[in-house]
Formats: structure tokens, C-alpha cells, sequence
């Protein structure tokens, strides 16, 4: 007989996808049941404490009583009355460090409430600073992987079956306006457009989100907003979502959507949901413009320095870096990103664990010429993690001009541990201060030309944040180590 085939490793299930439930007993009567449940309960709210008091980079934990804190919250978790309210319980009581990049999430938690957390989840081992991550615009799988992303890196395992319709909604004014609409998408077939106030996702309506787990800054607080209208809509392929809307003449429309199938291959990185990299590069005027999604290793920082190839050899006068709605990836990313435009050793900030540092410095790549002309990056309250070390980093290093907006403000680095019960959590392992030692976090990259959006512009389909930018290479009004490289002021 010929030898079996080796088995096939297969992801696991996008709990999107599943019904919220803890995993069925043998158990027959609700006494019984209820004993289940509260031991599981138990299990999972000692490996949080745990998790918190071992893995934190601060072991005062900014002296926070975190005995105190357990006393105060495990009696509700125990009692909550179904797992949604147990997890929200859960999350109140890491919410009282005060810090994003701390959630815990499992079966039958409220997708809601982790969909507007501002801290992503990430996934690294914190003995490994080169592969630490930052945020991802999706809540944590309660169905953990065995690999650690390290692990993964190389060989993303390609999980699909999650879709969107193809508009991205942001807080425009206090609204929730339409701010992208994807050519060819079903957004597009049905006629939605920029500008458009989406009042209602699947029967939800969209509001000012409160975060149950911590108060919210502004920043915050749109970033919550956008990230739940994102989450609203997403749902398997082929499925519907009913969006409720005002037009670009304020008449009230509804119209059912499809999710669509995701235009790019997913990437399987750690515990973290399917990711979804996307960039794109063009030359406006002479100016080279870059924009992606994430930070990761494969395959976007193969596909930047083959844009930036393509720039170096037209050869552009300027770079424009849009990172808006970049949430973040692979921290140590931000390093070859940054080797693209310093022509000396920069640093970007540093990581102090618990018991080491960990110092981000980019330097020209061997066999690579860094583009040394002008650079502007682009921000908005999408910006996070990642993209706020690159952005403050080079901004510190007078090397690139900021702007957009602030950025969210969740730099602290963090992994994902597996919990019992198929719960995972979100714990921060590090803090992040600049070069200049300023802490990014609660506080974000702050831009050196600040551009109010409005709805208006998107209306009329101007790009206000990326015109401020080409106005900007355009009249010489950067920042750079080499004055030598800027355009004279006024010449196009």
C-alpha cells in the first residue's frame, strides 16, 4: 500500500464565522452547568491576572492595586449572566491600567465591544523585539493558534471567507460620513459615494461610541467609530448588510450590499484574524506616492522598495508616505521602511521591556541608494502603533514634515497569549518613548500642518490632506536634513 499523505494543517475557524458559545459538556442539569461555567470562568479570570501581573513591562503596573483590582471584579465576572457581559467585565478590569493594547476576547464575547477597543490586538513574543507587532483592525479569534508569529511569518497560512462591501466610514464633523468607496465594489454598483451620512449598518445605528473598558480621547473616540462601522459591515462572502444612509443632498436612502470577496490573498499572522495587505504607488507631478494598509514583512516591504525603485528611477523630486488608516503590523518593520530615506543611522524611538531595551535605528540597506529629497507623511486618527514610531521617529529626526491629523496615540508594544477555555488576550509588554524620549502613547504624532477634513470636499471628490501635501513639496515647504534637495519655493 503506498504511505499515507502527511496531514494538512489547517487555520483556526474566523470566530466571525462561528456561534458564541463555550464549548459543550457532558454536564445534564443546570446545577451542574453552572458549576462548569463558573469554573471555566475562573480558570480564564486567574490567567488574566496572571498574565497581567508576569508579562506587563511595568511591574507596579503605574500603581494600579491589581489584588485589589481582582477582589473588585471577579465576583461580577462570575455572576455575569452570559459570556458577552462576562468578557465586557474581563476587559472593565484591564481598563483600569488605563493603557490600549489590553483586551481579552473568546467565545460568546461581544464582537461590538472589541470592535471599538482602540487597542488592537497584536501578537509577538516579547523575547523577540525585532518581531513585535502593533495594532490590526480586527478583534482577536477566541480560537488561538499554536504558532507564535515569529513562527508564521514566513509562511502566512491564507485564511478567507471574511467580506466587506468596499466603503470605509469615518467621523467627518461629528457624522459618519463616507470617506472611500473601492471602484467596482458592490458600495460602487449601488451607488454609494463619498460624502454620503451613513445613519444605520444591520439595524445599528451609528453614534458616538463609548468604550465600556476606559474612557476615550477624541482621537479615540473616532477611531472607535470607524473601526465599528468596519466591523459592521464586514461578514462572510456573499452575505448581505443593509446600510441605511442620507445622500449628498441629504435624501434618506437604504440599500442592501454584498460582501465581497477581499481583493488581496489573506495573511495568517499569529493569533490575529486574516490580514488583508494592500498598497498602492503613482507619481502626481513628479511626486512619488506610496500608501499601504500594514506593516508586514510579505508582502508590502517588497512591494515599497520596488516602488521606491520605480521612484528613484524616473527620478521623482519628492515622496509623499500616506499612511492614514494604517494601523499598524510588525513594529521592527517601521526600520527597513525608514532605510529608504535616511542616508545616515537614524533612530526611531526605543522599547524598554521589563528587563531590557530594545533601540529601533534605520540605516541605507546594503546595495540600496535611500531617497534623500523631500519626504511628508501623511496621518490621520487611523494612524496607530507602527506607523506612529515611523512617523514620530523621522518627524524627531527633522527628516519628514507630518501632515493630516493627530495620530491615535497606542504605541505600547504587546502580545497575544492563548487563555483557557479558547480565550485569548492582548497584554502590553513594553513602552515606547521617541528619540527625544516623548511618549506616543495617549498622546500620538502630532502633524506639522494640520488639515481639517470636511464633508464638503469629500462631496465634491477632493482629497484636501493629500492637496495640502503637494501644495506643500510644490512651494518647498518641507522638512529635511538637506535643505540642497528642496524645490525652489513656487516652482512646480
Amino acid at each position: 500500500m503506498p504511505p499515507e499523505p502527511p496531514p494538512v494543517a489547517t487555520p483556526a475557524p474566523d470566530p466571525r464565522l462561528q456561534p458564541p458559545s463555550f464549548a459543550p459538556t457532558a454536564t445534564h442539569t443546570p446545577e451542574a452547568r453552572e458549576d462548569q461555567r463558573t469554573r471555566a470562568r475562573r480558570q480564564i479570570i486567574e490567567a488574566v491576572w496572571q498574565t497581567v501581573r508576569d508579562r506587563h513591562y511595568d511591574p507596579k503596573l503605574g500603581g494600579v492595586d491589581w489584588q485589589a483590582a481582582r477582589l473588585r471584579y471577579e465576583p461580577l465576572a462570575l455572576g455575569a449572566p452570559d459570556d458577552a457581559a462576562f468578557y465586557r467585565i474581563l476587559n472593565q478590569m484591564i481598563g483600569e491600567l488605563g493603557q490600549s493594547h489590553m483586551l481579552v476576547s473568546g467565545p460568546g464575547a461581544d464582537d461590538e465591544a472589541a470592535a471599538v477597543d482602540p487597542a488592537a490586538p497584536l501578537a509577538s513574543p516579547p523575547s523577540s523585539p525585532a518581531g513585535t507587532q502593533t495594532p490590526n483592525p480586527n478583534p482577536p479569534p477566541p480560537a488561538a493558534a499554536s504558532a507564535t508569529a515569529a513562527t508564521t511569518m514566513g509562511a502566512p497560512v491564507v485564511v478567507d471567507g471574511i467580506g466587506e462591501p468596499g466603503i470605509v466610514v469615518r467621523s467627518i464633523e461629528g457624522r459618519p460620513i463616507i470617506t472611500t468607496v473601492r471602484p467596482g465594489s458592490s458600495a460602487a454598483r449601488k451607488g454609494l459615494k463619498p460624502g454620503f451620512v451613513i445613519q444605520r449598518i444591520g439595524g445599528h445605528d451609528l453614534k458616538k461610541v463609548d468604550d465600556v473598558h476606559r474612557s476615550m480621547r477624541p482621537v479615540e473616540e473616532r477611531f472607535a467609530l470607524r473601526r465599528a462601522a468596519a466591523h459592521r459591515l464586514q461578514g462572510p462572502v456573499g452575505s448581505k448588510v443593509t446600510v441605511e444612509y442620507l445622500d449628498n443632498d441629504d435624501r434618506p436612502g437604504r440599500v442592501v450590499l454584498d460582501c465581497d470577496a477581499p481583493p488581496v490573498p489573506a495573511r495568517q499572522l499569529g493569533h490575529l484574524p486574516p490580514l488583508y495587505p494592500e498598497s498602492h504607488a503613482t507619481v502626481i507631478d513628479g511626486i512619488g506616492v506610496i500608501s499601504f494598509n500594514l506593516f508586514l514583512l510579505e508582502p508590502t516591504l517588497a512591494e515599497v522598495k520596488r516602488a521606491m525603485d520605480r521612484f528613484r528611477a524616473i527620478p521623482v523630486k519628492a515622496v509623499i508616505l500616506d499612511l492614514r488608516g494604517n494601523p499598524g503590523g510588525i513594529g521592527a518593520m517601521s526600520i527597513p521602511v525608514a532605510a529608504e530615506f535616511v542616508a545616515a543611522p537614524t533612530t526611531l524611538g526605543t522599547i524598554h521591556f521589563r528587563t531590557f531595551t530594545q533601540t529601533f535605528t534605520a540605516q541605507p540597506s546594503l546595495g540600496r541608494t535611500p531617497f534623500t529629497g523631500p519626504l511628508v507623511i501623511l496621518t490621520d486618527e487611523g494612524s496607530a502603533s507602527t506607523s506612529e514610531i515611523l512617523a514620530g521617529g523621522l518627524q524627531e529626526a527633522g527628516r519628514a514634515r507630518i501632515i493630516g491629523d493627530a495620530t491615535l496615540g497606542a504605541v505600547l508594544p504587546s502580545v497575544v497569549e492563548s487563555l483557557p477555555g479558547g480565550a485569548v488576550m492582548q497584554v502590553v509588554v513594553a513602552d515606547f518613548v521617541t528619540p527625544k524620549g516623548v511618549l506616543l502613547e495617549g498622546r500620538g504624532v502630532q502633524p506639522d500642518q494640520r488639515v481639517v477634513e470636511t464633508r464638503a470636499a469629500f462631496k465634491s471628490g477632493q482629497d484636501v490632506v493629500l492637496r495640502a501635501a503637494l501644495d506643500a513639496l510644490r512651494g518647498g515647504r518641507t522638512t529635511t536634513r538637506d535643505p540642497a534637495h528642496l524645490p525652489r519655493k513656487g516652482k512646480r
